[in-house]
């Protein structure tokens, strides 16, 4: 990776972290509760796009340590968020190598499990199996979050010049 390439991913990923850090502050009442839009992971996207999947792959989680590291910690939240995160990116990868699915159908495969994989981590953080009856609220959120994140990196992607070079 050239220098120039460095400190845009560097700069990428530090306004993931950032915009993770706001939307752990900020709730949105709209969604249901723990749901959030993701705009972290649209960051993620526009590296998948503009970085290939080698560098997509750390990224998530790059941004999950970071996040650890300089606000929440590495208690409970952080295994949450780690296991959503490396099952989202994951799922992206698999998505990406094998079928011919636009963003749309990364991003809201990627939130839906991104969601589903907090669950699975809260389920057996709390030993309780009842938690997973929310995973169809965070389907229903992951698709429509997904959709939104989408949209927006689409009309990134078209309004920036290419930036990997």
């Amino acid at each position: 990776m050239s220098t120039k390439m460095m400190v845009r991913y560097g700069f990428l990923l530090a306004l993931s972290v950032i915009l993770s850090y706001v939307e752990y502050l900020v709730e949105i009442p709209i969604l249901f509760p723990g749901a959030k839009l993701g705009l972290a992971n649209a960051v993620g996207l526009i590296v998948l796009y503009y970085f290939g999947i080698k560098y997509f792959s750390m990224f998530g989680i790059l941004r999950v340590l970071l996040s650890a590291i300089l606000w929440t910690g590495f208690g409970i939240n952080f295994f949450i968020s780690l296991s959503g995160t490396i099952l989202a990116t994951i799922m992206t990868i698999l998505v990406v190598r094998y079928t011919k699915a636009s963003i749309y159908g990364i991003s809201i495969s990627g939130a839906i499990l991104h969601g589903l994989g907090q669950v699975i981590m809260v389920a057996i953080l709390y030993q309780t199996l009842y938690m997973l009856t929310y995973v169809v609220f965070l389907i229903i959120s992951g698709i429509i979050t997904g959709y939104l994140m989408a949209l927006i990196v689409a009309s990134l992607i078209c309004r920036m010049p290419k930036i990997v070079n």
